[in-house]
């Protein structure tokens, strides 16, 4: 059983937990609930956002972040959120979407405090007081370390480390890796007609946890690579353990001649110009780890741009479900799940690639979001059936 003792200097009753609305972000009003966490007297805030739960209590990561203002914030946490219903769905996970985000109190704060993670878990209590509605995991600035913190606090939390390597736990970057490699094995042989990654060019952006997983597995699969990263020291990493990426400047990747581009680090870098200055290097596919990569990540538009440009978009949340999948099964036997991911991710891709392959006229963000939707709607109806009220559409257009 987690120890659920809070820190002595955090009681619940100075933590002030209130449900707002969307209505400054019309955009977003499909959410079934939005909370605002914050702590007055040490000047901390965090939102949760609940997208949906029809397919059972949402599931997302806790992101650290420093922001401008409380809007920047919220339009962040609606954003996510949001994605999580259709990762989760695709991921045909029991869980439906959310997110939560801590808002650091200074720019040069890269991680939470063991005050800021105690003050957010008192709020995660306070929310799942009643019907649980939220499971909180590792995100940007967020890892193992936080989650085993967190868990001192509250339960609702998937992570924290394992109790032996038999067992699901730890940080689920690998497993996202290892979904995205598969995947792109699938799509470099429908798009290049090649049988493995040998000799294939891969520009990488981003070499952290996930995207240094994956450079270890393209590196042994005989794959060149070139990247780029924000931290120097991830180079220097990989190089110890053997895997050589060419490095090139931030701006520059997109300009790197190569067979498949990989964004693996923040959202919205495929923009209009950048995917046509990646078509410009010969750039055939698309396939990474990154969350929400299109610039218009809700309308799909830089995916019909790649399909217009004749370019193979592997959409984000099909091929980066692995952590996703590996976080919901926390507790459970390692191998099967580790089995589970490494077969269900690129099936479920490759179900969705032979629909795009004789659909001509659609892209592959649109398939993938039908595939997903298709899932939550079953549930949704499902749900109404059983309650016996007509359920709200949370689906949108």
């Amino acid at each position: 059983m987690q120890n659920t003792k809070a820190s002595p200097h955090i009681k619940p009753e100075n933590i002030d937990v209130t449900e707002i609305s969307a209505a400054s972000h019309p955009q977003y009003m499909d959410h079934e609930k939005i909370y605002k966490i914050h702590a007055p007297e040490q000047n901390i805030t965090a939102f949760v956002g609940i997208h949906n739960t029809a397919l059972g209590p949402a599931l997302g990561g806790i992101r650290f972040k420093y922001y401008e203002d409380e809007n920047t914030a919220l339009t962040d946490v609606l954003r996510l959120s949001e994605a999580m219903t259709w990762k989760n769905a695709a991921g045909n996970l029991d869980h439906g979407g959310g997110k939560s985000v801590i808002m650091a109190p200074s720019a040069d704060l890269r991680h939470p405090t063991d005050e800021i993670l105690a003050i957010f878990a008192q709020g995660l209590n306070i929310i799942n007081a009643g019907t649980p509605v939220y499971f909180g995991a590792e995100d940007m600035n967020t890892d193992e370390t936080s989650m085993n913190k967190l868990l001192e606090t509250t339960r609702w939390i998937k992570g924290g480390t394992a109790p032996s390597p038999d067992v699901v736990g730890g940080t689920p970057s690998p497993l996202t890796a290892i979904g995205v490699f598969e995947c792109m094995k699938i799509a470099a042989r429908h798009k290049l007609g090649k049988e493995n990654l040998k000799d294939v060019h891969i520009s990488m952006q981003g070499l952290g946890n996930v995207g240094g997983a994956l450079a270890q597995y393209l590196h042994e699969q005989g794959a060149i690579l070139t990247g780029c990263d924000v931290v120097d020291s991830v180079f220097e990493d990989l190089e110890t353990k053997g895997v050589q990426v060419v490095r090139v400047g931030l701006n520059e990747i997109y300009d790197a001649p190569a067979d498949i581009f990989a964004p693996n680090a923040i959202g919205g870098t495929l923009t209009d110009t950048n995917i046509k200055r990646l078509k410009t290097a010969d750039v055939q596919i698309v396939c990474g780890a990154a969350n929400n990569q299109q610039q218009d990540q809700s309308g799909g538009h830089q995916s019909r741009l790649m399909h217009d440009l004749d370019m193979l978009y592997c959409p984000d949340y099909i091929v980066n479900a692995g952590g996703v999948i590996w976080v919901a099964k926390v507790g459970q036997d390692a191998k099967t799940v580790t089995k589970e991911i490494s077969t269900g991710v690129p099936r479920r891709f490759e179900e969705i690639l032979q629909i795009y392959e004789s659909a001509t006229d659609q892209d592959m963000a649109s398939l993938a979001a039908r595939y997903a939707r298709r899932r939550v709607e079953t549930a949704q109806s499902q749900n109404s059936q059983n309650t016996g009220t007509e359920t709200h559409n949370m689906i949108g257009a």
